[in-house]
């Protein structure tokens, strides 16, 4: 795969990268995204857009290049993008993995190159990356406890789950497994990918109804729970509890079950596309020679707080930002310059 960068390809790596005054100079930045083509992936692309022509049109980037992959989720074709930065003469690579450590030698060439790495939205073993990411463990714990609860710890549920390998995917079937531990009366008749696509989670779906068997509750994520709650009505039932997309379209299905009086429970939390954004600020204070604030890393991992959680309870709060969204739309958010400069000793003052 050939990557030609518009501007800033022949720089030289960033400890040699230094104009008259002694500051570094300006970085092209090549980004990883390793799947596209989902409502979530393509808001993400959107907020690295956004960032990136925020700082090239500021004067504070060379240009910038999104390569998302061919075959979604494939770490040795994610590992040959990387493998074109490097020979374009990028100085920062933003790369949302593919795994967690099948990229590590790669990773270690750029490194070696003296290009600044960055992994966001899930995370890499590789060492001296600071990766930007949820706490996807803690974020699906408080899904699945909540449906455990909700089918009052006794019943059938199902998980439908995102992409095999991934980091991200990873720790969160590790936290359904946990939680469940706890709930010896509920069973797991059914466990599948669905890829994190709404229409291949409908399919997957509909093929467990189609066994006949009693669905209490759904364990899925975002970016299929419009999908699996479609199969459901499709044919012709409910499940008592189940996660649910943080947007439009599961929403509006939402409120219309709601208002018949179904019975029917459903939480939402945002995984924030945007986090795509927010890595793309981290990864330039960096390369700026700033320094995290002592006690904001877990390691080498900042792990970005998501303080929305939705339920019935406060169901109207997340449908007032909604409700005049297209189908699409999921909650997101970046974090600001200003807040992610606090992160930092120091902070930058413009």
């Amino acid at each position: 795969m050939s990557i030609t960068l518009l501007t800033g390809c022949g720089g030289a790596a960033p400890e040699e990268s230094s104009g008259q005054d002694g500051a570094k100079d300006l970085p092209t930045v090549g980004i990883t995204t390793g799947s596209s083509g989902t409502s979530w992936r393509n808001i993400m692309i959107d907020a690295l857009e956004q960032v990136g022509t925020e700082y090239k049109d500021a004067g504070k980037i060379a240009d910038y290049k999104i390569v998302n992959n061919v075959n979604n989720g494939d770490a040795t074709e994610q590992a040959n993008i990387i493998r074109d930065f490097i020979s374009q003469g990028v100085n920062i690579i933003l790369v949302n993995p593919n795994s967690p450590d099948a990229l590590n030698g790669v990773i270690k060439e750029a490194q070696d190159a003296g290009i600044l790495v960055l992994a966001f939205d899930a995370t890499v073993t590789a060492p001296d990356v600071v990766n930007v990411t949820l706490d996807h463990y803690a974020w699906n714990e408080k899904n699945v406890q909540f449906i455990a609860d909700a089918i009052g710890g006794k019943g059938n549920v199902i998980q439908v789950y995102g992409l095999d390998g991934h980091p991200a995917n990873n720790e969160r079937i590790q936290a359904t497994d946990d939680v469940l531990e706890s709930y010896p009366d509920i069973k797991m008749i059914a466990s599948t990918s669905g890829g994190w696509d709404q229409t291949k989670a409908k399919e997957v779906t509909t093929q467990i109804i189609g066994s006949g068997q009693q669905i209490d509750g759904v364990i899925t994520q975002d970016s299929m729970g419009f999908g699996v709650l479609s199969a459901f009505q499709d044919a012709g039932k409910l499940p008592k509890v189940m996660f649910g997309d943080p947007g439009t379209a599961f929403f509006k299905e939402w409120k219309k079950l709601r208002d018949a009086g179904a019975d029917f429970k459903a939480c939402a939390q945002p995984n924030p596309p945007g986090i795509g954004g927010t890595g793309f600020r981290i990864a330039l204070n960096l390369y700026n020679g700033k320094e995290f604030r002592e006690g904001l890393l877990d390691g080498t991992t900042y792990f970005y707080q998501v303080s929305s959680f939705y339920t019935d309870e406060n169901f109207d709060e997340a449908w007032e930002m909604l409700k005049d969204k297209p189908d699409d739309y999921l909650l997101s958010e970046i974090m600001p310059q200003d807040k992610v400069d606090e992160l930092f000793q120091d902070p930058i003052t413009e």
